[in-house]
């Protein structure tokens, strides 16, 4: 059986952690989409303070990552919480009209393949970091403005 350094031992409990804080919110938002009663009323105003959560989880990834000491596990746990709004931003838009939502489902769901990937290690790499200051920022004011379109 292999040993684990205290350093290693806290790291992996730290990624457990932040995996089964992840599936929790998945099966919590599932649960409540799937046994709700009444239609939901979906507004443009949830759709935009939705995006405007994502860029800052975007924005705090950014800066985890750039700090000198690394905590992989929570960035596993932001990348996972905006996968999930992507999610949840993709299946609250189709509540508005098709035509009026194209350009915007595109961009989102180019984003949701993208954050899918957040549970391999090989995401966190140098590349992610470029990506978080000079891509997701973009994408996500371009997605705003589809929004506040509606």
């Amino acid at each position: 059986m292999a040993e684990l350094k205290d350093s290693e031992l806290y790291e992996f409990s730290a990624a457990a952690i932040a995996l089964t804080l992840i599936t929790g919110r998945k099966l919590i938002r599932n649960f409540r989409y799937y046994r709700s009663s009444e239609p939901d009323r979906i507004y443009r105003e949830e759709l935009i303070a939705l995006c405007i959560a994502i860029r800052k989880d975007a924005f705090s990834l950014h800066n985890l990552m750039c700090r000198t000491e690394e905590h992989p596990a929570y960035f596993v746990a932001l990348a996972g919480r905006i996968s999930d709004r992507f999610e949840e931003l993709h299946r609250k838009l189709l509540f508005f009209d098709p035509d009026d939502i194209e350009d915007a489902v595109k961009l989102i769901d180019s984003q949701r393949a993208f954050w899918k990937k957040s549970e391999n290690p090989e995401f966190y790499d140098g590349h992610l970091l470029s990506t978080l200051e000079n891509r997701v920022p973009d994408l996500m004011l371009k997605t705003e403005k589809y929004l506040k379109q509606l």
